[in-house]
């Protein structure tokens, strides 16, 4: 069972391809459209505005706690979610996200030893990454369509562009080069 919080963009495709390696996804979100995509994809949702996260992943597994979670949300609350979720031993957690302000994850030592908790974080990309991510989106196994926004730009409108693009809530803008 994994957790994803935060249904943007990258939280999304994260979701998906813990959906191809069969896992059991949970996405955990507050901003309503986020939550509407993240329903419409057919993953099982937390809204954080009805409910408290951690309870919520931990009924949602009989008071079992998830396997792994996925931090798509630069934040020290969803870093502090992330903990609490997690089952009693061999948990993993990664990071999968920059925050600005940095976020913390203000964590036990003892506990990550004791309960073997694995943090672990991810950043770039290789030849290898770039293939397998070709292979999912061509095999249709990972659908971005809904993670795009549908109207486009031309570019002489780059910058309606770049503000829609700022807008929180808003998913990929796609600016037309033609």
């Amino acid at each position: 069972t994994v957790v994803v919080i935060g249904a943007g963009t990258m939280g999304l495709v994260n979701a998906q391809v813990a959906r191809t390696h069969a896992a059991r996804v949970i996405v955990s979100e507050i901003m309503p459209k986020k939550i509407e995509t993240a329903k419409a994809m057919g993953f099982e949702v937390i809204d954080c505005n009805k409910v408290d996260p951690v309870e919520e992943a931990m009924r949602l597994t009989g008071g079992v706690g998830v396997d792994c979670v996925i931090v798509a949300v630069g934040a020290t609350k969803a870093n502090e979610q992330a903990l609490q979720m997690l089952k009693k031993n061999d948990g993993r957690i990664l990071l999968f996200a920059a925050g600005y302000p940095v976020p913390e994850i203000p964590v036990d030592s003892n506990v990550v030893h004791y309960r073997r908790i694995e943090l672990l974080g991810t950043f770039g990309a290789d030849a290898q990454d770039f293939a397998k991510a070709a292979k999912l989106l061509n095999t249709r196994a990972i659908d971005v369509s809904k993670i795009i926004e549908p109207k486009r730009f031309k570019l002489d409108d780059f910058q309606a562009a770049m503000e829609a693009a700022s807008t929180p809530g808003m998913y990929r803008v796609c600016v037309e080069l033609n």
